[in-house]
């Protein structure tokens, strides 16, 4: 907007000299009610102008209001000297200078410090401002616990004071028995008594033949012997000691007084008998205390009942019909039911679950909640890192939910949100979604600071162990060694940032992925290392440098006393010695080994970083797992024979099909003549375990199974061993026949595809019957898991073997594609509870449900 003053005299020097003087005279008395003076905020106001023209018009214009007619009439005589014009145009001039004035004060008004404001204002100010969530969260947690106890301490002096009135009205009531119990039994002993009576007088009065119409009709005011204070303070105190009978004596206590029962105290008998499982009890809660439908906070104890009282190796049938039958009666239970669901769908280690678990949400989205919440975007992102379908990840769906659940609906992201979504990320194995992962980290920890700096996220176990999932995808050892690091600093010292043993099980792994690059720069010969001992030598003799910093920089080398190096290794030497220094300080930190001389020279903290890995068979996999890809083989087997009575572990399936898959993989030469001893010593140990299995009626996995099998068969062809191998096959066929692929696994009825509008079942699903895999194909060998042992008998010129094989091959794939269809064309039956255990587990679950 334009000052008054320059359009005045734009006005002016644009208009004819007759409109020049109207319009001047019009805008003088116009700007002089409406002179202001412009100012910026955070500038002090410039001091006033000297005396001019500007103020001097405008005082002379406020003193001679009442002349105005006089004056337009003097002006309109002298306009034809044109005096009045020149003297308005002066005038105009020198008021649009005045404001040029007030201008350049202000541009070069400088801002006086004592006027502004100081750093402890700013930090103060800004400490408010951008407060983070955490210490509020830790203060509320506090002063939520100060308040439990004084309600425990309100609670108990309600019930003692109960107790002495009952005590002063029956004196004789208390006994030596009662003597010994809780307070609130002693209460609830002497309100049980004093209701029984009540009745009886209440039964007599209604059975005498001079009662009142009101009376025989059951019209009675109702008399409590306890108020609803003093019956939720009972209720409160048989909750917290775990006294489920009390707490619903309580509320029998209070109907049969005529009591009108709160909501909050049914729903905490609910939550009691909910959270043990007690499918029974709850319904017999809600049939006896509820008056009406169940509210939401109800219904969902009612479907977690059923939840929890599923067995784990099932899917909760139950649950999911109780959860539609609600539906279909217009009471959608809350999105912490469906939350619950779906969590233990996710956890039932089944690909039918999960399937199911993707069909629930986007049910509940079309039925009865249509915006989740955080919690259970979370969960969904989380099950983006195990699909049901053969990929490792689905980075794609988990980036959409995190753009929808952020910037859609702007929720601020949890920690355990931005855990889910690095690991989705990162178990893709594409370079692309690993390198988000870590930026997505890295935002984590950045765009949530306060005014000192402080990020309201500590990088925990979790995100360590999903950025550790991605670097060991991709082969990334600078980056796990960087989180390792990090990990064993001094600066995290709390017992759930410490290195447990998936954290080095994934930095073994990441070793076991990573291939060295072999830099000849970097490797070190005999002349670099005497070059490093005459330079370490003459910097000793320097005062400037100091023997503890020459320690620090060590350099790894082969030998035993040396230190890790900030280059990655270079060879495959240098891997193994790297992975050898950690797995003896895990044993150090352990107590299973004595190092009187540790041989990481330096390189790890002299704390008991590790103390809290666990030896387990998983871990030691994983510390073979370097060895077969990084070591020879002889110092791989030898490893594998000590290791386990060393650690005092068990092996396990994984480990016997590991060994046999390097076995397989042996080289030409030397390794392929010692391998055969080694492989049928790890065979007949896998072969007890697979007997056992069997017999006790838990058989090993399908897919294990396989990869035994074929790596033996491998095995025994690289060595030339064709008759073995072929009477391996033979023998796999006789006991896993491909008649029994042809048959399907009965199909549950909440997989119907049928199209409905209405059911106690998923109305809108994300996944078809095509997309979930089969958990219970026997095992089975294809074509190219036999094509050496083929090649081989080409070579023999064994025509009837080769034949075998081929037929063997067919038999397997046309056995498949036969389950296939007939799992597309399967109705949904029964069997539907027991459709994740085998066949030889189900009478046992049979047996425990009679």
């Amino acid at each position: 907007m334009l000052p008054p003053a320059l359009v005045d005299l734009t006005l002016f020097r644009l208009s004819t000299p007759s409109a020049r003087l109207t319009s001047g005279a019009l805008t003088t008395s116009r700007c002089a009610s409406t002179a202001r003076h412009v100012r910026q905020t955070v500038l002090p106001p410039p001091p006033p102008p000297t005396k001019s023209a500007y103020y001097d018009g405008l005082a002379q214009l406020r003193s001679t209001e009442t002349g105005i007619s006089d004056r337009r009439l003097s002006a309109l005589k002298s306009s034809r000297t044109g005096q009045v014009v020149q003297g308005a145009g002066a005038e105009l001039a020198m008021r649009v200078k005045t404001l040029g004035e007030i201008a350049s004060a202000e541009e070069t008004a400088v801002l006086d410090p004592q006027q502004g404001f100081t750093e402890e204002e700013l930090m103060f100010f800004y400490e408010d401002v951008l407060a983070l969530p955490s210490s509020t969260e830790q203060s509320q947690q506090v002063s939520t616990q100060e308040l439990e106890q004084r309600q425990i301490d309100e609670d108990l002096s309600t019930v003692c004071a109960a107790e002495e009135r009952a005590l002063a009205d029956e004196p004789h009531a208390s006994s030596s028995a009662q003597a010994r119990l809780h307070p609130y039994h002693r209460v609830l002993s002497y309100t049980r008594d004093a209701i029984s009576r009540m009745e009886a007088a209440r039964e007599t009065i209604e059975h005498s033949p001079n009662a009142e119409p009101s009376i025989a009709k059951n019209e009675f005011f109702p008399v409590s012997v306890l108020s609803v204070s003093e019956f939720r303070s009972i209720l409160r105190l048989s909750i917290r000691a775990g006294d489920a009978d009390a707490a619903d004596l309580t509320l029998d206590l209070m109907k049969r007084s005529g009591l009108t029962i709160p909501e909050d105290m049914i729903n905490s008998l609910l939550k009691v008998y909910a959270s043990a499982g007690n499918v029974y009890k709850t319904e017999q809660v809600l049939v006896r205390y509820l008056n009406g439908p169940p509210t939401p906070q109800q219904r969902h104890f009612h479907i977690k009942s059923h939840l929890i009282s599923a067995p784990k190796e099932t899917l909760a049938n139950t649950a999911l019909e109780l959860l539609h039958f609600y539906e279909t009666q217009a009471l959608p239970a809350p999105v912490q039911t469906y939350t619950s669901i779906i969590t233990a769908l996710f956890s039932s280690n089944s690909s039918l679950g999960r399937a199911q678990a993707w069909d629930i949400f986007s049910h509940m989205r079309y039925v009865a909640h249509a915006n989740p919440d955080p919690a259970l975007y979370t969960l969904m992102i989380r099950a983006c890192a195990s699909p049901i379908n053969t990929r490792p990840s689905e980075p794609e769906r988990a980036l959409d939910l995190w753009t929808e659940m952020t910037v859609d609906h702007r929720f601020e992201p949890t920690e355990g949100a931005y855990d889910a979504i690095i690991l989705a990320c990162a178990r893709s194995g594409k370079t692309t979604y690993v390198n988000e992962a870590f930026r997505l980290a890295k935002q984590m920890l950045d765009s949530h600071r306060d005014a000192r700096g402080e990020s309201a996220f500590k990088p925990s176990r979790r995100t360590y162990c999903a950025l550790l999932e991605g670097a060991k995808r991709i082969g990334d050892l600078s980056r796990a060694r960087w989180i390792l690091a990090q990990m064993t600093s001094t600066r995290s010292g709390t017992d759930a940032q410490a290195v447990n043993e998936e954290v080095m099980m994934h930095v073994f792994h990441t070793y076991a992925s990573y291939r060295p690059p072999f830099n000849r720069n970097l490797v070190k010969t005999a002349e670099t290392i005497q070059a490093a001992d005459v330079s370490t030598a003459s910097t000793e003799v320097s005062p400037d440098v100091s023997q503890s910093h020459a320690q620090s920089k060590s350099v790894a080398t082969n030998e035993p006393g040396s230190a890790f190096s900030h280059i990655p290794p270079q060879s495959g030497t240098e891997v193994i010695h790297e992975v050898q220094i950690l797995f003896d300080r895990i044993l150090y930190d352990s107590g299973l080994k004595n190092l009187f001389d540790p041989t990481d020279g330096g390189a790890l903290p002299a704390e008991q970083k590790f103390q809290h890995v666990e030896l387990s068979s998983r871990l030691v996999n994983s510390y073979l797992a370097v060895h077969y890809k990084h070591a020879p083989f002889e110092d791989a087997r030898d490893l594998y024979r000590r290791l386990f009575t060393e650690c005092q572990v068990l092996r396990t399936g994984r480990t016997y099909v590991e060994a046999l898959e390097r076995c397989a993989i042996a080289r030409r030469g030397h390794e392929r003549t010692i391998v055969l001893d080694f492989a049928e010593e790890v065979w007949a140990e896998w072969k007890m375990l697979e007997d056992v299995g069997h017999e006790n009626g838990q058989p090993l996995s399908g897919r294990i199974i396989e990869r035994a099998h074929i790596a033996m068969i491998r095995v025994l062809a690289l060595t030339n061993n064709l008759d073995k191998a072929m009477q391996h096959l033979r023998s796999f066929a006789a006991r896993y026949p491909p008649s029994d692929v042809r048959v399907p696994a009965p199909k549950p009825a909440m997989r119907s595809t049928r199209t409905v509008l209405v059911g106690e079942r998923p109305l809108v699903r994300m996944t078809s019957n095509v997309e979930v895999p089969d958990d219970h194909v026997p095992p089975l060998i294809m074509f190219d898991d036999i094509e050496v042992l083929h090649h081989r008998l080409v070579a023999r010129r064994s025509v009837a073997d080769i034949k075998y094989i081929a037929w063997l091959s067919k038999a397997y794939e046309g056995a498949l594609r036969a389950r296939r269809n007939a799992a597309l064309k399967l109705r949904p039956g029964e069997g539907e509870k027991l459709d994740l255990l085998p066949e030889s587990q189900h009478h046992q679950i049979e047996a425990g449900e009679r």
